[in-house]
């Protein structure tokens, strides 16, 4: 089972420290990649990241090669979706970006990968809310080490760790990896041919039982997305403690919650490293019953790394 979703139910530490650093000469404020002084603290803090994550993560920006022909004939009802045109796609984005920023993402987005996002957004399920480009590398980053969910849109909120999408208020729930897909239209192509998977076909169109859901679904990237579809995709994962995964997990847990309660947490902050591949990963499926309708959905979808970067080092 993929980790970094294995606790959603509904489903940022780098070189840069989370207070400002003194810039005391003007000539020596440091500059992105696109040559802009970042007198900003949290946008030097997310030019790290993405710097780090290109470095240590191998990350490429190359756009994919989208099948616009296949994303304009898929069936959104296929997937539990509300049957949408590419101009009622365009129309739900434009009146809801302010409210939904992920929605943005489809800015870069051809039309037929924005009819597939918006219909996903519409319909309440969640895969493009945590798990694609718009999460920038330092949220996730902090997603990890403080357990702050991007889909928090309140930034009091987020820092204290309360969930996005679950109600009354409930934390925010993170296992020892975050991970996105950095192209929409790659995210878009993985959800649709995902969806039409004979194992993902197996669990969606299972007998609804009010009490049960389909099992967990990983399907390799390079199925959906072909050879190099890995590099559409970037993640970051806690550091381990003592040589151990699950040790740094449970100190993260620990360091959040004392933090969140007022107590001293250890000196210690969580730590992070970008994940360093993804080629010979898995897309991993998790599926929820809808009750209304009396079937079963995607609930949401993300990347996950090989095998050998997911076990304790």
């Amino acid at each position: 089972m993929g980790a970094g979703d294995s606790l959603e139910t509904d489903t940022r530490v780098v070189d840069a420290p989370d207070v400002p650093r003194e810039t005391p000469e003007p000539e020596k404020a440091e500059e992105s990649p696109r040559g802009e002084v970042l007198d900003d603290p949290d946008k030097r803090r997310e030019a790290s990241a993405e710097a780090r994550q290109r470095a240590d993560g191998h990350w490429k920006s190359d756009r994919f090669e989208v099948n616009r022909e296949e994303l304009g004939r898929f069936d959104l009802k296929r997937a539990g979706l509300p049957d949408m045109s590419i101009e009622s796609a365009a129309k739900y984005i434009d009146e809801n970006r302010a409210s939904r920023p992920w929605l943005a993402m489809t800015d870069r987005a051809c039309p037929e990968a924005r009819r597939i996002i918006a219909a996903m957004d519409l319909a309440g399920v969640h895969p493009h809310i945590r798990h694609e480009g718009w999460v920038t590398e330092e949220a996730n980053r902090r997603r990890v080490t403080h357990r702050e969910d991007p889909a928090q849109l309140d930034p009091e909120k987020q820092a204290l760790s309360v969930d996005g999408l679950r109600p009354n208020d409930k934390r925010h729930r993170c296992a020892d990896i975050a991970t996105r897909i950095t192209d929409p239209d790659a995210f878009a192509t993985a959800f649709t041919r995902g969806a039409e998977h004979s194992e993902v076909r197996k669990a969606l169109d299972m007998a609804f039982k009010p009490n049960d859901k389909p099992a967990i679904v990983e399907i390799p990237i390079a199925d959906l997305l072909g050879p190099d579809g890995h590099i559409h995709c970037t993640g970051w994962r806690l550091k381990p403690v003592d040589g151990s995964i699950t040790t740094a997990y449970e100190n993260r847990n620990t360091w959040v919650v004392d933090r969140l309660e007022g107590r001293k947490p250890d000196p210690s902050e969580p730590e992070a490293l970008p994940v360093q591949t993804f080629e010979g990963g898995v897309f991993t499926f998790i599926f929820v019953g809808n009750e209304t309708e009396r079937r079963y959905e995607i609930m949401t979808m993300c990347p996950d790394p090989p095998e050998d970067q997911r076990r304790e080092s």
